[in-house]
């Protein structure tokens, strides 16, 4: 009884000491910014050590925090590296804060553009090891849509469909991402892996026409190389593909998967399919990286 109450007295202290800190926090606001009153409290592994084993409800208190300052007007962008540095309290405080992670990581790239930091965060969470698909899936976004880097967002997609509860969408992202990244052999072998393991008939259906897309991207990238080749060895574009067998620079055109014909532009060396003459691409929406 005496260990217990010893323990709720610290407990109590530990609670009053932040809610003291909250209050200071309060009265500088007419004077000082949120931030430069909490810019100075210790990082998480301090933290720990002196919230006497309360760090999840350290951890509550100061998400509690980190949700006002970014929520009752606007944030400046000093305030926005002190979130950062309050999630990372947060996250050290409580590895299995998943919100922390989630809903942390996005406003650091939404409201702001601090997406190194809300790449960090996410990180920890993968680190953290808590099997929650979205938490790859929005690093993998990250990486697509902020830094344009194809390869390492098709990477992290798919972990997430390695993930319990993870959308049916999911895979077919990952191999659409693959082959941005002009990576579509990857794209191949990861989507045979997702069909031979899953049972459900409908995902098996979309992966098996998802299958047949990236087949084709995958001879129209090697198609058009060889074309290149033509050109540089005669000066020209050849007239048909079947010149790149004559020339011997491949030893057969391959077939669409579809049933129809890959198509040369005498003009301009690119190779379309018949039956699918869209190109795969991903909808760019962010300004900021180049399609």
């Amino acid at each position: 009884m005496i260990k217990l109450g010893v323990l709720l007295l610290v407990g109590a202290l530990a609670i009053s000491t932040l809610h003291h800190l909250q209050l200071r926090i309060d009265e500088q606001r007419g004077e000082d910014t949120v931030l430069r009153a909490l810019m100075r409290f210790p990082d998480g592994e301090m933290l720990k050590l002196i919230s006497l084993g309360y760090n999840n409800l350290v951890a509550d208190l100061i998400w509690l925090r980190i949700i006002q300052v970014f929520g009752d007007r606007t944030v400046t962008e000093e305030e926005y590296n002190w979130i950062y540095t309050a999630l990372d309290a947060v996250t050290t405080l409580d590895p299995r804060f998943v919100q922390a992670y989630l809903a942390g990581s996005m406003t650091l790239t939404v409201m702001a553009a601090h997406v190194e930091q809300s790449n960090r965060i996410l990180e920890k969470g993968i680190a953290a090891d808590l099997e929650e698909w979205r938490i790859p899936f929005i690093l993998g976004f990250n990486y697509f849509n902020f830094l344009g880097e194809y390869r390492r967002a098709a990477e992290y997609i798919e972990m997430a469909t390695e993930m319990p509860g993870r959308p049916s969408w999911l895979p077919l992202l990952a191999s659409r991402l693959h082959v941005q990244a002009k990576a579509p052999q990857l794209a191949l072998e990861f989507l045979a892996r997702v069909y031979e393991s899953t049972t459900d008939a409908r995902l098996r259906e979309k992966l098996e026409i998802r299958i047949k897309e990236v087949t084709i991207e995958r001879d129209l990238m090697a198609l058009e190389q060889v074309v290149q080749q033509y050109y540089a060895r005669f000066g020209q574009f050849p007239g048909t593909l079947e010149q790149l067998v004559a020339t011997e620079l491949v030893k057969r055109i391959p077939l669409d998967p579809f049933g129809g014909a890959y198509i040369l532009d005498a003009g301009s060396g690119k190779v379309s399919s018949e039956m699918r003459p869209d190109r795969m691409k991903i909808h760019h929406p962010h300004p900021s990286v180049q399609r």
